[in-house]
């Protein structure tokens, strides 16, 4: 009776767990405005009933298929788009032009999922036979007609349709708003195959072509720039949107509705171009949209002076609204955002700033693998930091770092374990930069980030690549920071410091004290933090600031200061992520 009654208490408990949760999950969810964020949410959840979880759904790619479509480089893809909205169904035509760069290439691997039908398949305008397994479009070309020789372009047609399976964040999604119906993707991290055929290989960027008929009352949006809006017999609407510059698979997008749309204009900062930036929104959130958003083109002309010129300065940028509750999307050139982050009080425009920033790093400049995201995500966390500086002072930027520092980050910043859209790789990654901008000093930190950006634009990048670009400008061997803090290291410094003066007055009377600092980590996650030290020394004479550099668990400075030392104060500008207190000071260290 007793194990039977412990039983009905326990799963009452979790009952009881189960609703608690998941009610509030809803009103966490509704506040939600970040991929960072969703996944707090999401752990909160998890973690008070484990069995709630979210699954990120992330590919483990066989090598030997990666293989085979590395022996190919994509150039373009043209991809036409029409839909049965009621059925929630899509239509689709893919031509995709590619190279060949091997002597070979026997079998083309085209990343779509199976749960999508395929009507044919063409190579070079000749219909060819295809398995369509594990995912994968697999045509053979070990015939002699349609072997393809190595430096030889190819082209693929495959005429497909479906209704899209929804996973990852939003992959694919259909919705009313203002009582028109809207369609809208986010393919982020590896769902870009869910609704059309692809290589997705987030290295592999080439051009792109979306050409998507909708009801005449609905407006299509996509990358690049808009060639034609044509007119078809049946009263439907065709929008042709080209996009010339280089993009992976998961930043190809659409977002189409019932939207609103006005204009601003960017002004190159050689003053020779002048590029449109678009607005489109649901009507019914236009008019607070425009006080939201009302910022953007100051902020493209922070950012280019920062970083460098707008990357995608011969196209346009845009925002349009889309379905998704939990935040926002950098898409090329035209970045989807929430309709729950908008609200007439620009309380979210850090999320504006961040969609924004990725133009540069993540889409411009995008990752070699997704073990590199923090180069997506903590540049684009660190540069809403950077906007508040800009804005409102230092204090601002500061307190933006702070905020994102719950005390705690989880595993490494490069190659994320689990989810990869965790708060590491987003703020972790934030105060990394920081850090760095405190290492090596503002001119060369910035220098830095111009170079990063202009070596790799519309190429990939690692995290190595990231750290040569970092010692070449700053002349400074890095390894140590870059171990520490984002390949190795999981956690942060815990220092333990004291000091003593009165002992040491010179003997002089000349008011100058001899100092002596004691400082030692305690941290167990990494050995030894090497970082320079900010001290700071407040003295009856005034403020003084000392900087020495900490590489060993226990260390003394000792130095002359002006004054009676009255309060010593380490780090005080915070330029170090860590743990630190004040003990007792003892003549033996």
């Amino acid at each position: 009776m007793r194990k039977t009654n412990i039983v009905l208490i326990v799963m009452a408990v979790l009952l009881i767990s189960f609703t608690y949760w998941t009610f509030l999950g809803f009103t966490i969810f509704k506040k939600v405005v970040h991929k960072e964020e969703f996944r707090k949410c999401i752990n909160v959840l998890s973690s008070k009933y484990e069995n709630i979880k979210y699954s990120d759904n992330q590919r483990e790619d066989d090598p030997f298929i990666t293989a085979y479509q590395n022996l190919y480089d994509v150039q373009n893809y043209k991809l036409k788009l029409s839909f049965d909205i009621p059925k929630k169904y899509l239509f689709g035509n893919l031509e995709m032009k590619a190279l060949n760069i091997s002597d070979t290439l026997n079998k083309i691997y085209i990343n779509l999922n199976n749960d999508m039908k395929i009507n044919f398949v063409k190579l070079n305008d000749a219909e060819v036979k295809f398995d369509h397994k594990q995912n994968y479009i697999i045509i053979t070309t070990n015939n002699s007609k349609d072997k393809i020789k190595n430096s030889n372009e190819f082209k693929v047609e495959i005429g497909y349709e479906g209704s899209p399976k929804n996973t990852g964040f939003d992959s694919f999604g259909f919705k009313t708003f203002d009582n028109e119906p809207a369609i809208y993707t986010l393919s982020e991290p590896e769902n870009a195959p869910t609704w059309w055929p692809c290589k997705d290989i987030i290295s592999d960027k080439s051009t792109s072509e979306l050409i998507i008929t909708v009801p005449s009352q609905l407006t299509a949006v996509s990358n690049g720039l808009l060639q034609e809006v044509k007119d078809e017999e049946n009263g439907d609407k065709t929008f042709y949107w080209k996009n010339n510059y280089p993009i992976t698979t998961y930043l190809i997008s659409i977002a189409i509705g019932k939207y609103d749309t006005w204009s601003d204009k960017y002004i190159s900062l050689d003053s020779t171009k002048q590029m449109p930036v678009d607005y489109y929104t649901y009507p019914s959130f236009t008019e607070n949209a425009k006080i939201d958003w009302k910022n953007t083109v100051k902020m493209i002309e922070f950012f280019s002076k920062t970083f460098g010129e707008y990357p995608f300065i011969k196209e346009k940028y845009g925002m349009a609204l889309f379905g998704w509750v939990g935040g926002a999307m950098e898409h090329q050139t035209v970045s989807s955002m929430g309709y729950t982050l908008i609200t007439g009080n620009g309380k979210y425009e850090n999320i504006v700033v961040h969609e924004l920033a990725h133009q540069w790093f993540g889409d411009a400049v995008s990752p070699e693998s997704w073990k590199d995201i923090w180069l997506n995500e903590g540049f684009a966390t660190y540069s809403e930091a950077l906007w508040e500086e800009n804005t409102k002072g230092k204090e601002a930027y500061i307190n933006s770092l702070k905020k994102n520092d719950n005390g705690y980050f989880g595993g490494t910043l490069y190659n994320p374990e689990g989810f990869i859209f965790n708060s590491t790789v987003y703020n972790k990654g934030a105060w990394c930069l920081h850090m760095l901008r405190g290492t090596v000093g503002d001119s060369v930190f910035f220098k830095i980030l111009k170079t990063y950006y202009e070596k790799y634009k519309y190429k990939n990048a690692n995290t190595y690549d990231f750290q040569k670009v970092c010692e070449e400008v700053s002349g400074t061997d890095l390894k140590y920071f870059f171990e520490q803090w984002i390949f190795t290291g999981r956690g942060r410094p815990e220092y333990r410091y004291s000091w003593k003066s009165e002992d040491f007055q010179d003997q002089n009377a000349t008011g100058v004290y001899t100092l002596r600092v004691n400082l030692r980590q305690i941290q167990e996650d990494y050995e030894v933090y090497k970082m320079p030290v900010r001290i700071t020394i407040k003295t009856e004479s005034g403020i003084e600031e000392q900087k020495f550099f900490n590489d060993s668990k226990a260390q003394q400075f000792e130095f002359p200061v002006n004054g009676k030392p009255i309060e010593v104060l380490i780090d005080n500008d915070n330029w170090i992520l860590k743990k630190i207190q004040k003990e007792e000071y003892k003549n033996t260290y």
